[in-house]
């Protein structure tokens, strides 16, 4: 997609520009190729010590910073609870009892969200999320607001963050003193872009400095800049909590346009639409959006980060969903797509739930064996280009017929799109439309593809379209005495979500001219 390439351009323009608008005293970085030692550590009080030598400095980020002071970065640290939902609660980091004085319930579950890069803790998407997880049950939402540590440069940023994470360590270490035996399992951290290295600090900090695990993580797009091929503790790792799981969708190197890291990381990696190029980030198809924000400013921000920002409205869109929210393990998304992976496994294994309730389905089939731990588990599915964003999954199998009038008009190129429907007679609940890969379809031969769309769970009909294409380039593709048509014999429908399958045929060999559309039932066959 030319025009979601070109935002991340832009968006690695702006980051450029800012980088250079602040100067630093030499004292508070290190080159790494001047292999220099001098004042390599600096101290936090409580927090600790930073060291910017080996692997804070290396040939992956050749420049790094130590944190800034703590009244520069001024944390905040905002609790909501469902008697809190409107105005937080802030903790006082200077309280010797801080988590005894605040109103929060320390059994139940307990979120920590973290924003990236020029972000504030009241940003939009951060209520959004808050909002939906205080319906989804009694829980805390703590929302570190990093605001004055989050401003150009981008190096300063990622340096800021290794003292935020500390910080949030130290407060969460004093939540587990009232957890009794549970620790920290009832503890998730969410972040995102940058906000998702600060959980691994999080996670880091505890284990090293309280011996406690943080029981969940959930990295939304985690930062590629200064974090990509760089190992832990410089960047998140399923190392840093019980369960790790990761949401791509900008993943592909900062050189090539992307924000993103791109390796898997977590116990679980999901790349919806393949980690990259998300639905409705085209200039076409989102330049409208620029103008429906509060202001042209956000809605620009917005629209050249379209990609980046996907993995936080698909997780949102996930705490409580209106639909199955399926992916599946498959070894590329090209094979996904051709449906060489259309197949949960014998015992379930190969299909896990995605975002908020995938640690549920995850830790079901770990406890019967199915999967292990150390396994990484690469999950794949295909979203809506906007909201609601969840879809059903299909598998097509489309065999072109071989009769003899289809053999005589011989083969076509074109695209076949897919309506499914709940009813035979096709006056019941219907998706949108869904179109396969389109090539040429020549006579006997058998062509599948993986689709997505509306979830029908009554399955009975599929409505089918065959969308010619003609180029004036190409004399094998112009009709001037016959009309664009193809004939099928039978097409085979495999429902991810509801488990069906379904064999449909067409009337009486009736071909499917190019547009229009054809219902093909089971009885037909």
């Amino acid at each position: 997609m030319v025009a979601a390439n070109n935002s991340s351009v832009m968006l690695q323009t702006i980051m450029f520009i800012v980088n250079q608008s602040n100067f630093q005293d030499t004292s508070s970085y290190n080159y790494y190729y001047l292999d220099t030692e001098t004042n390599a550590t600096r101290c936090y009080g409580i927090y600790g010590c930073f060291e910017l030598t080996k692997p804070w400095t290396s040939e992956q980020r050749p420049v790094s910073y130590f944190p800034e002071d703590l009244e520069q970065i001024e944390p905040r640290f905002l609790l909501y609870t469902r008697r809190h939902h409107k105005k937080p609660y802030i903790f006082d980091l200077d309280d010797d009892n801080i988590i005894e004085h605040a109103p929060m319930n320390h059994r139940k579950p307990i979120y920590i969200i973290s924003h990236g890069f020029l972000e504030t803790g009241t940003i939009a998407w951060i209520k959004l999320m808050t909002h939906e997880l205080l319906i989804s049950g009694d829980c805390s939402v703590i929302v570190v607001d990093w605001h004055g540590g989050s401003s150009p440069p981008y190096t300063q940023a990622v340096a800021n963050i290794r003292l935020l994470g500390a910080i949030t360590a130290h407060l969460i270490a004093d939540v587990a003193s009232y957890t009794n035996s549970k620790g920290l399992n009832n503890v998730h951290c969410i972040g995102h872009s940058l906000g998702a290295h600060l959980c691994g600090y999080v996670g880091y900090t505890l284990q090293k400095k309280f011996n406690l695990t943080l029981g969940r993580i959930s990295g939304l797009d985690p930062a590629e800049p200064h974090f990509g091929k760089t190992q832990a503790p410089v960047r998140l790792d399923r190392t840093a909590a019980k369960y790790v799981d990761i949401v791509h969708t900008d993943a592909s190197e900062f050189l090539l346009n992307g924000l993103g890291i791109v390796e898997p990381i977590g116990h679980v990696d999901y790349y919806p639409n393949g980690g990259s190029d998300q639905p409705g980030c085209n200039m076409k198809t989102y330049q409208h959006y620029i103008y429906q924000e509060d202001s042209f400013f956000k809605g620009i921000r917005k629209y050249i980060g379209c990609n980046h920002i996907r993995s936080y409205e698909f997780f949102t869109e996930s705490i409580n969903p209106k639909c199955s929210w399926y992916t599946m393990s498959c070894s590329s998304y090209e094979d996904f797509l051709d449906g060489k992976c259309f197949e949960c496994g014998k015992h379930g294994e190969k299909c896990l739930k995605f975002g908020y309730h995938g640690k549920s389905h995850y830790d079901q089939l770990l406890s019967k064996g199915v999967i292990m731990r150390k396994q990484n588990h690469l999950q794949y599915f295909i979203t809506g280009e906007s909201t609601p964003y969840c879809r059903a999954h299909y598998k097509i199998t489309v065999k072109i017929s071989e009769s003899e009038k289809s053999k005589l008009h011989r083969g076509e190129v074109g695209q076949l799109v897919f309506i499914m429907h709940s009813t035979s007679d096709g006056k019941g609940f219907k998706s949108k439309g869904a179109a396969l890969k389109g090539g040429y379809h020549e006579p006997g031969q058998i062509y599948s593809g993986v689709i997505a769309t509306d979830e029908v769970k009554n399955l009975k009909a599929v409505e089918v379209e065959w969308r010619y294409n003609s180029s004036i380039l190409n004399p094998l593709t112009w009709r001037i005495l016959s009309t664009p048509r193809i004939y099928i014999d039978v097409i085979t429908i495999e429902a991810l979500e509801i488990g069906k399958t379904i064999t449909v045929c067409p009337k009486e060999d009736i071909p499917l001219v190019s547009g229009f559309s054809q219902l093909l039932i089971p009885s037909y066959c």
